[in-house]
């Protein structure tokens, strides 16, 4: 799920068509006592969070292209699920590089980033999640990707190639994601001994529920209050999110990763 990282916050509020948000939605609640309390704590709270946005960004952004140094430091990149790993935060820092080089007002470029990024998201973390796995959860991810992929070209085919067709494949992704990480974490915690291999991956799982859950909840808060305040509220969360996942994959890297043939070895 792609939020775009914005240069000056200004700009943060683009961040909303991307998704499709109306405003308007939810407005007869705003009267609420819990609505109130939230507009008074954005209004104190926003014009640090907006300050402190373009920083967190460029924190986020150079964290996530760390996974690749860690590979080539390392000496991974003969395991797939590592590389995939280390391409997928490549892709993701990668996308957010145009609004840092002067085309943060065009659109047109940025959507259309957007709608691709959208289109690999999911399938790249189904294929790392294919490749640490093994038995009948691994035969099930195959089948899984394969299907997925036809869902994307048939809302495609039915939606346009859109927002309003990327809404259906980011939430259906995202989901499914969300329930192979807690079932890879379930699968670590089961088992009282593991190989290197799979306390990284341990890693990665958490990366992975951090990030996707954060970003669903971003997704559903921006319905909830439709205001500049709550964008920049949303785009900050959103940038911890990207940090913390990158910061538990790279730990998991550093620490545990091991080269396929060490690792092989190891356990001869």
């Amino acid at each position: 799920m792609y939020f775009p990282i914005c240069a000056a916050c200004e700009t943060a509020f683009e961040a909303l068509r991307i998704f499709r948000i109306k405003q308007g939605v939810f407005e007869h609640n705003k009267k609420a006592f819990l609505f109130a309390y939230i507009d008074k704590y954005l209004s104190v709270n926003s014009r640090l969070i907006t300050l402190l946005n373009p920083y967190v960004a460029a924190i986020a952004i150079l964290f996530s292209f760390s996974p690749l140094l860690l590979l080539w430091i390392k000496k991974l990149s003969k395991e797939k699920a590592y590389t995939l790993i280390a391409i997928y935060w490549l892709l993701n820092g990668s996308t957010n590089l145009p609004e840092w080089m002067g085309q943060a007002n065009n659109f047109s470029l940025l959507n259309e980033i957007t709608l691709i990024y959208n289109l690999i998201d999911a399938p790249l973390v189904l294929l790392i999640l294919y490749f640490s796995s093994s038995g009948f959860k691994k035969t099930m991810l195959l089948y899984l990707l394969i299907s997925y992929i036809i869902f994307e070209c048939i809302m495609i085919f039915w939606k346009g190639f859109n927002f309003d067709s990327s809404a259906i494949i980011i939430g259906v992704g995202g989901s499914i994601i969300l329930i192979f990480s807690v079932w890879g974490v379930a699968d670590f915690f089961q088992k009282i001994e593991h190989s290197s291999f799979e306390t990284t991956m341990g890693f990665i799982y958490a990366a992975f529920i951090f990030e996707y859950s954060l970003s669903i909840v971003t997704f559903i808060s921006n319905y909830l209050n439709f205001k500049k305040e709550t964008v920049d509220v949303n785009l900050f969360v959103y940038y911890l999110s990207v940090i913390s996942a990158t910061l538990l994959t790279s730990f998991g890297l550093w620490r545990y990763a091991r080269p396929k043939m060490a690792e092989e070895n190891n356990f001869s």
